[in-house]
């Protein structure tokens, strides 16, 4: 065999030195021979075992991703022999070189990110995944090995490697990953890119994936399941809790919302695309939140309330539920009592009639989904209008949320776990202050 043909790349480029591999192959710095830039220097990849069918088929797959990809978020593809995959040619391709650190390596060797920091580097990133997805292009293995920091900006992440991609192109074809084989990565293992699933080439696992970098660099250690072995979501292991709980509780609110919603077992209740979770991901950063002194009063107002699944553990969430109803109507009686002469309280449907039935039978809860709502408001015989917030709780992950509800805004009030003792004394403060707060808007004092 000739030395063009057991080393076809050394026709045309020189390498100047190893710069590492992975599973797939081997990475080298090189220049083209004929170039009077001596700057100018590529990436070349060589399959690494090119006797392999399936890896042969896996690089021709990325070269032919690579060739129809034209975005700063993805290096320029040069030049690539991976049409010859079914020969026993060796196979390598060149592409552009991005000078820079992996997310891991910056993660590893800097203090973890700010909040906006993450967001805004997601944010580029879901752009680049987004004109993936407008060619009919899924990566399926997003992770932070595979984004590198140009220049080590982290504003400017570029995302490598689609050898376990799916194209649209490709559909007909013969080189597609068989159902048989496992997909994803050890970052975050995720349901339908396991063995035989039916939900492979779903782009919403991209998502996902990418809600799993924004964890990653605020918490600096990987997502890798949905739930553990205690049901916790990422953001709700102990772990993570020392990264998260430095995040101001205004801020901390609406990211843990943004989690609750991207590590749900079911991938219909995700997020479902790509501008739906760049719309939370901006209201998190945004310069136009509201901010308030928690010492007054907690006002946070949600992006979406996300459907929680089932969870067996039912008989935790009732006892809950019926802790917190009976504090949200004690409440609202005191405050109206320090209201004074003319003020009252209001109750729906589902929290009258106490003649007949206890506190604790008056949690209507609907089991599908461990979710209760009441209304509790207070009333003024001067004025025609009621403050009546909704009162809605939900289980999500190994927690118990609550919410209040006025006008469409939503305040997260509590967050408690399902098997622990919530704290009434902070809860009863709080709905205090939001029951004041709200009384004093609605009569415009």
């Amino acid at each position: 065999m000739s030395k063009q043909k057991n080393k076809p790349w050394d026709e045309k480029w020189e390498t100047i030195k190893s710069i590492g591999g992975g599973g797939q192959g081997d990475t080298f710095l090189v220049k083209p021979k004929d170039s009077t830039n001596l700057s100018q220097t590529f990436i070349l990849k060589k399959l690494k075992n090119q006797k392999d069918p399936e890896r042969r088929k896996r690089m021709h797959r990325e070269v032919a991703a690579s060739r129809t990809l034209d975005c700063p978020g993805i290096p320029r593809l040069m030049e690539s022999n991976s049409d010859q995959f079914d020969s026993d040619v060796p196979l390598y391709m060149i592409g552009e070189f991005i000078e820079g650190k992996t997310l891991s390596q910056v993660v590893d060797t800097a203090p973890l990110m700010g909040i906006a920091e993450a967001v805004n580097l997601v944010l580029k990133l879901l752009e680049t995944i987004q004109y993936c997805h407008n060619l009919g292009i899924v990566h399926r293995d997003i992770k932070p090995d595979n984004i590198i920091m140009r220049r080590d900006n982290i504003a400017d992440p570029v995302v490598i490697d689609f050898g376990i991609s799916f194209n649209e192109s490709d559909a007909g074809g013969t080189i597609l990953t068989e159902p048989w084989q496992q997909l994803g990565n050890r970052f975050l293992a995720l349901p339908e890119l396991q063995v035989n699933s039916s939900m492979q080439r779903d782009p919403r696992a991209d998502i996902t994936q990418c809600c799993g970098i924004l964890f990653f660099a605020i918490v600096g250690s990987p997502p890798v399941t949905l739930l553990d072995h205690e049901g916790r979501m990422p953001h709700q292991r102990p772990e993570s809790q020392k990264a998260l709980s430095k995040i101001p509780s205004d801020l901390l609110a609406k990211v843990n919302r943004i989690f609750d919603r991207a590590f749900g077992t079911q991938i219909d209740y995700r997020w479902q695309s790509i501008p739906e979770l760049q719309q939370a991901l901006i209201a998190c950063i945004s310069a136009n939140q509201s901010i308030h002194n928690a010492e007054q009063y907690i006002a946070q107002i949600q992006n979406k309330v996300s459907t929680s699944s089932d969870y067996a553990q039912r008989q935790s969430f009732k006892i809950l539920a019926q802790q917190l109803v009976k504090e949200l109507y004690n409440v609202s009686r005191t405050v109206a009592g320090e209201l004074g002469k003319g003020f009252g309280t209001i109750h729906d449907a589902e929290a009258i009639n106490l003649k007949s039935r206890s506190i604790d039978d008056r949690v209507k809860i609907d089991w599908a989904k461990l979710r209760f709502s009441q209304s509790h408001g207070i009333t003024n015989e001067f004025s025609p209008n009621n403050f009546f917030p909704k009162f809605t709780g939900y289980a999500t992950g190994n927690e118990l949320v609550l919410l209040a509800e006025v006008n469409g805004e939503q305040v997260e009030l509590l967050r408690t776990p399902l098997n622990g003792e919530p704290d009434l004394t902070a809860l009863g403060e709080r709905l205090r202050r939001f029951y004041l707060e709200g009384v004093r808007k609605l009569i415009g004092a």
